[in-house]
């Protein structure tokens, strides 16, 4: 591919995978707007769950011109393998202090590679001894940073010549992202994070470089990045939540009628939206959503036992999900059977069709609960996978002081719940609200998130070099 034409305005995009495009396409327009000359580097490949966003990037590369992609990071260097082993560790013991609680789970993923007897009696030695568990983490720090930049990476940004280094999320297991940043800074390239969702600062892993900019939507994760990743506060820059811009002002592309038409389903009764989760949150979901039809055609309210069920796959965990999965259950339908990501008009129709057309949303923990809320439905929690709820700080967002999602102890105290949902649509609209104001816009007659984005990118671009440290800051001051 073609080298950029102005490298003082180029601006290399580091994304994990494909999979991250979605939520970035607002962000990439703006920039092909601003004449940045963009290129999308992607670290490695998502396997049955990155085609979408393949395709979507070869479709903004098309229209927007100043946009281009590659699959493939360079090769590893010498340094990786030990730095790797390093940052895992430091990743693993993160999970044994607040606010992670047990944290079994995400120990677990954090060093998934050890058999699951070890990792258990790995965390039964390390459960009762704090002191152990800081002077090791403090020890893979220090020996990490003795390992010095990899001099393959600072040649490769040489080669390319970038304004500016974004990258996405940089707290992925066993991501090199944190390597990038280091050799981007001993350069003088302007580094930025932009956290790519709501859940990535408190359940996957730490940012093991510090970036000059880290980009986030809200203040909750303003905090979480101090508190929990260490990031410098005056680093910090919140913009508004740039993967939902297009849900505001949506409306449905036709009626309920025709939309439960093309569903075989009745317009004529309540209809209840659930969304499946990863399967990470929710890995054997089917029988759960079976057993909670059952129930809710048990129900005593008869809005509820009668209601439209329409199920919509995680596209991620679509396996599961074919046309016929609960063909054996009445009025219900499951769309789109396997799942969708909703990355062109189609698609996204069918999604914002899904939600503004059901009069309640029910699911474990997925950032579909968010959209319900910017649509202003009521959005409920079905109270199985517990470990998956009240274990990760994320979830714990939804339902606080500004949290808009119906929480209940047991299936019983779920089916009420639908019951009050179904009989006063406008219960819960004002916490909806307040959740939206404070979680996912800007703030007033601030530019779009997106907009906001590219003039962060803008100041990197524009101002000298600076060398330093990954751990220091010497930009941070720039419109903190």
């Amino acid at each position: 591919m073609s080298a950029p034409s102005d490298r003082r305005r180029a601006v290399l995009f580091l994304m994990h995978s494909p999979a991250y495009v979605r939520n970035f396409e607002p962000v990439l327009r703006a920039l092909a707007g601003r004449g940045a000359d963009t290129t999308v580097l992607f670290e490695e490949r998502k396997p049955g769950g990155d085609d979408a966003g393949l395709e979507l990037i070869a479709r903004l590369c098309e229209e927007l011109g100043p946009v281009r992609y590659e699959l493939l990071a360079p090769p590893l260097g010498t340094r990786a393998r030990p730095r790797r082993l390093l940052e895992a560790g430091q990743d693993y013991l993160r999970y044994f202090d607040p606010p992670y609680g047990d944290g079994t789970r995400l120990r677990a993923r954090a060093i998934a590679s050890l058999p699951a007897w070890l990792e258990r009696a790995l965390a039964f030695v390390l459960r009762r001894s704090p002191r152990t568990r800081r002077v090791l983490a403090a020890t893979a720090r220090r020996i990490n940073a003795r390992l010095g930049n990899d001099p393959q990476l600072r040649r490769e940004l040489e080669r390319r010549g970038p304004g500016a280094l974004i990258v996405t999320p940089m707290v992925h297991f066993r991501s090199r992202q944190g390597d990038w940043v280091r050799a981007a800074r001993e350069l003088g390239i302007g580094t930025m994070l932009c956290v790519h969702s709501w859940d990535n600062l408190t359940n996957k892993g730490l940012m093991h470089a510090r970036p000059d900019r880290v980009v986030v939507w809200n203040e909750a994760q303003r905090r979480e990045a101090v508190d929990l990743q260490g990031a410098a506060p005056d680093s910090i820059v919140v913009t508004g939540a740039w993967p939902y811009e297009h849900w505001h002002g949506w409306r449905p592309s036709g009626s309920r009628a025709e939309f439960c038409g093309r569903l075989g389903l009745p317009a004529e009764r309540a209809m209840i939206l659930y969304v499946c989760s990863s399967r990470f949150i929710a890995e054997h979901e089917r029988p759960v959503v079976a057993r909670w039809v059952r129930a809710l055609r048990s129900a005593a309210d008869e809005r509820v036992a009668t209601a439209n069920i329409v199920v919509r796959p995680h596209p991620l965990n679509g396996d599961e999900w074919g046309a016929g999965s609960l063909a054996d259950l009445p009025g219900v339908a499951v769309f789109p059977p396997g799942g969708a990501e909703p990355v062109d008009d189609a698609s996204r129709t069918d999604y914002f069709d899904s939600i503004s057309h059901a009069d309640a949303v029910v699911g474990v923990n997925t950032s579909a609960l968010i959209e319900s809320a910017i649509i202003d439905r009521p959005a409920l929690a079905l109270p199985d996978f517990r470990s998956s709820q009240e274990e990760l700080p994320h979830f714990r967002l939804l339902v606080g002081e500004l949290g808009m999602l119906a929480v209940s102890a047991s299936l019983g105290e779920h089916v009420a719940q639908l019951s009050v949902a179904l009989a006063d649509p406008e219960r819960g609209a004002a916490a909806r609200r307040r959740f939206v104001e404070s979680f996912i816009r800007p703030a007033a007659g601030a530019p779009s998130p997106a907009e906001r984005v590219v003039e962060l990118v803008d100041e990197l671009l524009d101002s000298p070099p600076v060398t330093g440290p990954a751990g220091a800051h010497p930009r941070a001051r720039m419109h903190a």
